[in-house]
């Protein structure tokens, strides 16, 4: 008998351990990396705008909508909603008691 664990246990093995490296980085999954990404998207499709329609002013306006997401993830994740909760333990969305 082989002392290797079989393909399929490995194989869920180095999935689990690709989740949980996921897990531990983050990669986003959290309300203020959201809210920035969504005001970012805001900003860009300013930009899109300014360049349809030619204006100078709505393309300054949108790259400062662009700088604010960073401003608005900054705060969202010092008030508790980043990738590390007001307890400082990692948390995500959709994961229930994390």
């Amino acid at each position: 008998m082989s002392t290797e664990p079989s393909q399929q246990s490995r194989g869920e093995s180095e999935v689990q351990h690709l989740a949980d490296i996921v897990d531990e980085h983050g990669h986003g999954h959290s309300i203020a990396a959201w809210a920035g990404v969504g005001v970012c998207l805001v900003g860009f499709l300013i930009l899109c705008l300014a360049v349809v329609f030619p204006s100078l002013t709505w393309g300054i306006v949108g790259g400062v909508v662009i700088l604010g997401s960073l401003v608005v993830s900054a705060v969202l994740a010092k008030a508790g909603y980043g990738v590390k909760g007001p307890d400082g333990k990692p948390v995500g969305l959709g994961r229930p008691g994390r």
